[in-house]
């Protein structure tokens, strides 16, 4: 086959109203949204957790939303699973991916 990735399924991400937590998809995807982004804004709260949890690229912001940098790939990712599954995020609670 030449051309792989020309047979990968599109998906499409949507931000939720409100946070979804343990949906099927979250658990067969293998992390796609957690490696699929720049970065994804957060709260002071949610700064001073994940500092607390060890993350190493925080972004902190004295005029705008506070981020984490995922740079296409979260540090929290562990073989296509979140190992902070509950003290993620509240935009990660809200995304999730269509078909």
């Amino acid at each position: 086959m030449p051309f792989p990735l020309l047979h990968r399924k599109k998906l499409h991400g949507i931000l939720l109203d409100t946070p979804q937590d343990g949906t099927e998809r979250c658990r067969e995807c293998g992390g796609v949204c957690c490696s699929s982004f720049a970065a994804v804004e957060i709260s002071w709260e949610e700064y001073e957790l994940l500092r607390s949890l060890g993350a190493s690229r925080l972004q902190l912001s004295l005029y705008g939303p506070h981020r984490l940098e995922i740079d296409y790939g979260c540090e929290f990712l562990v073989q296509g699973r979140c190992s902070i599954y509950e003290q993620r995020p509240a935009i990660c609670r809200r995304f999730t991916c269509r078909d």
